[in-house]
């Protein structure tokens, strides 16, 4: 599949105005961006509906869809369940939210710890036997999970959150996947925003179903962060002319075989895609921007407050 490299990623279109919504997948096609990433879960099926209603003016070959499975909703609350029998359910979902009769990539969105790995890397490569998916998908495994799945099938795409705060994955999966040929396309690029630079204090994240939930952006970690965006920014303007968001995705794309999914909701949002192309940063400005989060980010934390319970 011939796949732009930088992809939408529609969680935030699950939770905000249909037509926005609609507007904005069409801006980032016009941008040349080709791959759609969605799931269930997201506005509980909301974005995969949206999706799906306006790519119907579209030719469905000319789009990479990228959707998941493994969630199930308990009580209320989305929780873990890669059994196959959930999978076929959701999978059948999907399709008909989508309007779409095969999807391109199919993750797993989770590893599951209570259902045998076996068979559910089974299941997924029947699915790609059969056609209904193109390729195979885990999202948040760990390096030693790809690897005990890869033991019963190929795994052609890994999702991770990957960001210049959020690094976990250089050690361990990104290596990993670099050496065994798996496509990389990293969630969170711009982690929530923050590294697009316009990101004031004085926001109000209540109503944002994510923002509220990360540390981030919380006191006072979150004055810690606005500061690290302000000062790397002005060293990348100083040194190479570019912004902190040119950085942002060009950190994930500086690597072979790696994709960054941009998260957007107004057409707006999709308007600098393409500026971010022709430079990458080298190993010193990499390293820079390392010291100056250390330096100023006193109180770090990680993507694992998104990690949901199991059953």
């Amino acid at each position: 599949m011939e796949v732009s490299r930088i992809g939408l990623g529609t969680q935030p279109i699950g939770y905000f105005e249909r037509e926005t919504g609609m507007q904005t997948i069409r801006k980032a096609l016009d941008q040349g961006i080709n791959l759609m990433d969605t799931a269930p879960v997201y506005g509980d099926g909301r974005a995969e509906e949206i999706l799906g209603e306006t790519i119907k003016d579209y030719d469905r070959e000319e789009i990479v869809i990228s959707s998941k499975t493994g969630m199930e909703k308990v009580n209320g609350k989305s929780v873990r369940n890669a059994s196959p029998k959930l999978m076929e359910k959701t999978l059948k979902q999907s399709l008909k939210r989508l309007g779409t009769d095969h999807i391109d990539i199919f993750h797993i969105h989770w590893p599951d710890p209570l259902y045998p790995v076996e068979e559910t890397a089974r299941f997924m490569g029947k699915l790609r036997d059969e056609g209904t998916i193109r390729a195979i998908g885990v999202s948040n495994f760990s390096s030693e999970q790809i690897y005990d799945f890869c033991r019963y099938a190929e795994v052609n795409v890994c999702q991770p959150p990957y960001n210049v705060f959020e690094r976990e994955i250089e050690v361990g999966v990104l290596p990993f996947c670099q050496k065994n040929g798996i496509t990389l396309m990293a969630y969170r690029s711009l982690c929530q925003g923050l590294l697009t630079g316009k990101m004031r204090q004085d926001a109000d994240f209540r109503e944002h179903p994510v923002k509220k939930a990360d540390p981030k952006f919380q006191p006072p970690r979150y004055r810690q962060y606005l500061e690290a965006v302000d000062r790397i920014d002005r060293f990348i303007r100083e040194k190479h002319g570019r912004t902190v968001l040119d950085l942002a995705i060009q950190w994930i794309l500086g690597y072979d075989n790696t994709i960054a999914l941009w998260g957007g909701w107004k057409p707006e949002h999709m308007e600098p895609v393409n500026d971010v192309f022709g430079w990458q940063p080298d190993q010193e400005t990499r390293d820079r921007v390392i010291e100056i989060i250390k330096r100023t980010v006193k109180d770090p934390v990680g993507p694992g407050f998104l990690a949901p319970s199991t059953r």
